[in-house]
């Protein structure tokens, strides 16, 4: 592989998507909703820190109550949509 080809492989493959996980990261900061300090040092820790911070937010991020609903809406859908994916009863 030519330096060029390697360079090129890293920048799309690796560096585009942390990039662009980043930035979507300090979005979902901003808009969401805590008090100002805590988005303050969120953001803090994520521009200072990038792929720590950003790995630390996600994991510690609680889902909102909207979130929770939609994820419970999509796999009732899913149950509906898929009948042999619903939950059975166990066998005895």
């Amino acid at each position: 592989m030519t330096p060029i080809a390697a360079t090129t492989f890293v920048w799309v493959f690796i560096l585009i998507p942390l990039l662009i996980i980043w930035a979507l990261t300090i979005v979902d900061i901003v808009r969401r909703d805590m008090s100002g300090s805590h988005k303050a040092a969120w953001v803090l820790l994520v521009l200072l820190l990038p792929v720590v911070g950003t790995i630390i937010y996600v994991v510690m991020r609680k889902p909102t109550a909207t979130e929770i609903r939609q994820s419970q809406e999509a796999s009732a859908d899913l149950g509906r949509q898929w009948p042999g994916s619903a939950r059975r009863p166990p066998r005895r």
